[in-house]
């Protein structure tokens, strides 16, 4: 692997790794708010991570059930 190629990865990484802090951390009007004004690059950061935000999205908005309630 190239210095380039590594360099590539290593930023392609962080995108990644910034991205999924910001969504953990953001609420509805945070998203709605980015999805009106950069809607595309939403989009296709949350189709290419979207096992990531699977996981997000059920422990971020679980309901604390008892197993009787499930």
């Amino acid at each position: 692997m190239t210095g380039e190629e590594t360099e590539e990865k290593w930023k392609k990484e962080m995108e990644k790794r910034n991205f999924i802090r910001w969504y953990r951390n953001a609420n509805h009007e945070e998203i709605n708010k980015v999805n009106g004004e950069g809607k595309k690059i939403l989009e296709k950061l949350l189709a290419e991570y979207t096992d990531e935000i699977e996981m997000i999205n059920k422990s971020k908005y679980q309901i604390n059930l008892n197993p009787s309630q499930i």
